[in-house]
Order: structure tokens, then sequence, then C-alpha cells
């Protein structure tokens, strides 16, 4: 067992934030003998809870309902999507209650060495793909984290290993954490509502790598300029490099089609080729490399490798092939919720024979990362949501674009303008919350929107 975050007993607990992890925190504690205050934004009549909330050892309150921090509360655990202004987080830290978050609160009873991803597109893929070669090469992986189960829920169930997504908002609240592998994938601008600014939000990122130690292994991004600007100049890690556009000295890059790991003292040997990345997209075959670089870093064989890769198939919702209809092939995207996530799905297609869907709600940032790859590779395009009339202004000049205002018009009308051998992408750049509950909803209802399409006229 790890090193605890801190001596201290604890009797009660206030859980902050009532979602997946807020919920899987609570029936740790609970299961731990420890009383759970359970906070959320909302009132209480507005949560899906399940059973846990049923017992004498947990109390439910809405935030507004407490006028302070009560003063037999032991520490806080906040949720990912609560931000630290909040008053009763306020009090607690001037307080010196300590406020940490779930993975710091499940780290010290980890027992399986624990590799965590983070950056900002590409992680969930990265996370089941370093996962799936896990597996591939005859160990069990446990994946988890930001975009599925919560690790806390893992404990007491663990594989050979836990591969773990952490956003940038769980990496807020970590003091002790300590991956034995940890990859930083890449890094534009995201969640400046939250962080405030672009340089606060990478030294967060980089807050991953904080607590590991010369025995550990920290996976950069060698051609991301950002990445080299936010990695600690004291970072205690080995430091391990992937790059599609030069050869590194410890690592892996890209030759022709082969991608080949270097080793210092020894023979370079191949891990995997262009044709085995079993996903389309440039991005995804760095999210490959870095996966290679992370399955090493765990006892992975070199030769082991490529079966993981050529049996994983994606995930749902991230560049997810739907249907070819008439020789035009539709694609969902709707995970990729910023400019940065949108340009590298781009950038795998063949120039200008992308119809994108794009908008939502948009996060404040600019448009400047993705404008180049419009340009290059996209045909028509088709602005919904909130954001439409801002994409049109900085965008619309560039390409022809027309603004379709929801995905019901936005897919009539890609069907109409796309030829044979084209693409239509819905990939918004956008969060959903104007229109959809999340991404996953946006995704759900494009396939059906897409797969009717199919049906009527391919019927």
């Amino acid at each position: 067992m790890n090193t605890p975050w801190s001596d201290r007993e604890w009797h009660r607990v206030l859980v902050y934030g009532l979602g997946v992890s807020g919920a899987a925190v609570a029936r740790f504690l609970l299961r731990r003998g420890v009383q759970v205050l359970a906070v959320d934004d909302r009132e209480p009549t507005e949560l899906e809870l399940g059973a846990w909330t049923e017992g004498e050892s947990v109390e439910i309150a809405a935030s507004e309902a407490l006028d302070r921090l009560p003063d037999d509360v032991d520490g806080v655990i906040v949720s990912p999507g609560v931000p630290g202004e909040r008053p009763l987080l306020v009090e607690a830290e001037r307080r010196g209650v300590p406020v940490i978050g779930e993975i710091e609160l499940a780290f010290p009873f980890v027992e399986a060495p624990i590799v965590a991803i983070t950056g900002s597109n590409g992680k969930s893929t990265t996370t089941a793909m370093t996962g799936a070669m896990i597996d591939g090469a005859g160990r069990r992986a446990v994946v988890c984290g930001n975009f599925g189960r919560p690790l806390i829920d893992c404990v007491g169930e663990e594989g050979d290993v836990l591969v773990t997504e952490v956003s940038s908002f769980q990496l807020e609240s970590v003091d002790t954490f300590r991956p034995r592998a940890a990859a930083l994938l890449n890094l534009s601008p995201d969640h400046l509502d939250r962080h405030g600014d672009l340089r606060r939000y990478g030294e967060t990122k980089s807050r991953i790598f904080a607590r590991q130690t010369a025995d550990d292994v920290a996976v950069l991004n060698a051609d991301d300029p950002l990445v080299a600007r936010f990695t600690p100049e004291g970072l205690a890690a080995h430091r391990r490099y992937f790059s599609r556009r030069e050869v590194v000295a410890d690592g892996c890059y890209l030759d022709g089609c082969d991608v080949i790991e270097v080793v210092p003292g020894e023979e370079p040997q191949s891990l995997f080729t262009l044709g085995d990345v079993p996903i389309p997209g440039t991005h995804n075959l760095e999210n490959a490399m870095a996966s290679a670089l992370l399955a090493r870093a765990v006892g992975v064989a070199p030769e082991a490798v490529r079966p993981g890769l050529v049996g994983f198939t994606g995930l749902p919702h991230r560049l997810e092939r739907i249907v070819v209809r008439g020789g035009v092939v539709w694609y969902d995207d709707s995970k990729g919720t910023n400019v940065g996530a949108t340009a590298k799905s781009l950038e795998g297609f063949e120039d200008g024979s992308v119809h994108l869907i794009l908008g939502g709600r948009g996060k404040g940032t600019s448009v400047d990362e993705l404008e180049g790859w419009v340009v290059r590779k996209v045909r028509r395009l088709y602005l919904i949501g909130e954001s439409a009339a801002e994409f049109e202004r900085e965008l619309g000049h560039r390409v022809p674009s027309e603004r379709a205002g929801d995905l019901e018009t936005a897919v009539a009308a890609a069907a109409r303008h796309a030829r044979s051998g084209e693409v239509v992408l819905l990939s918004p750049a956008c969060a959903s919350f104007d229109q959809y509950e999340n991404y996953i909803a946006r995704g759900e209802h494009f396939q059906r929107l897409v797969r009717g399409l199919a049906e009527v006229n391919d019927g």
C-alpha cells in the first residue's frame, strides 16, 4: 500500500459533488465506517442517487443550505466539476481542513502500479489503447478514470496494472499521487474558463509528474512545443519521448512506415507499423506511440506491443466510423469538444474532402489552431449551436459555410452536398451543453440521424 496522504483518523467527511465520482467516493467512505455529509449545488430532489444514501451514516444537503462548514468535518473530498472558489471549500482551506480529490483519496489504497494519462486531446483513446496493449501481452489491465469507472471504484478489485485517465480538474487537488508511468500527450488552450489562462492550465497538467521519482517514467510528446514549455525543469522521472517528425534519443519515432523504439545503449527495434494502427487520424498514431511507451514502462516486451494495438477498436464518439452512404463516409467525433481536438481529427483526412459539422457551446478559445486545417481539409462547413455565428464570422470567409442551427438541419444539408469519396465529420470543437446533456447524447443523436438517412437512401 502506498504512503497515505494524511495520518488523520477521519470520522465525518464532506463529499462535495454527487456525480459519478462523488457517489463512488461516498460509497468508499461508508464501507470504511466514515460518516458522510454529501453536498451538491443542486437540491437533493434533483439528484439521482442510489441505495448508499439510505443509511444512518449519510446526510444529503444542497450547498446553499449550509452557511458554514460544520465543525466536526475532518476532511473534504471535492468532485472534479466543483470549482475551488465555492464558499465551503474556501472556508475549509482557511480553517486548515484537508481538501482533496477522488484520485488523491484512492491512491494510498492502490497496490498495483498506476499508469496515468493526461493532455488536452486523446486521453480516453490512449488510456483504452494502453489497456489493450497490456491485455494483449497476457497481463490484466484495469482501465478507469475520468472517462469511465472512477479510480476509487477499482480499489480492491485491481489487476496487474491500473490505467487511468486524469483530467486537469482532477490534477488541481493532488498531492501524493504518484503514477509508475505518466504521459502528457499534448497541450492546447482548453478549460480556460476554469483555469484562467494557459500558464495555469499547463502547470496544472504537469502536476501529474510532481511526485514521480527516478524509478518512474514520464512519457512526453517531442513534437508539441507547449508540452516542452510546461514540462517541469526538476522532473525526476526517466523521460521518454515520442515523435512523428524527428529521431529521439530515448523513446520512439516514426521512420517511414515503422515506429522504432530507441533505448540508450541498445539496438533500435520496431514496435509496430502505420498499418497496425486500427483507427484513422494522425493523432491516433501519436496516441499509439504514447501507449506503446507506457506499456513498455510496466514491463510489456517490445514484440508484445503489436497484438493489443491491432485488436483495438477505438472509443464511441471519437472518430467513430458510422456508415458509408453513396460513397460518403460519415464519422462521429462528438468527443472533439475543443479546437485542438477538431484540428487533430481533420489532420488525418484528404485535403478538401471534409464536410465538417462544427459548433455548440464555445469555450472562449481562439480558432487560430483550427483555421489552417479548415482551409486545407474542409470543403464545406455546417454550423450549429450557440457558437454558430462566431464560427461563421471567423471561418465563413475562408470556406463555404451555412448556419444550420441544429444537427437535424446540418445532417440533411451535408447529405445533399457530399459526394462519393468525401467525408462528413461531426467534430464540434465545442461543448454540447447548449443543446444536449453531454457529448454522448449529441453523438448518439447524430448516429440516429445518419443511420436514418442510410436506411432511406440505401434501403
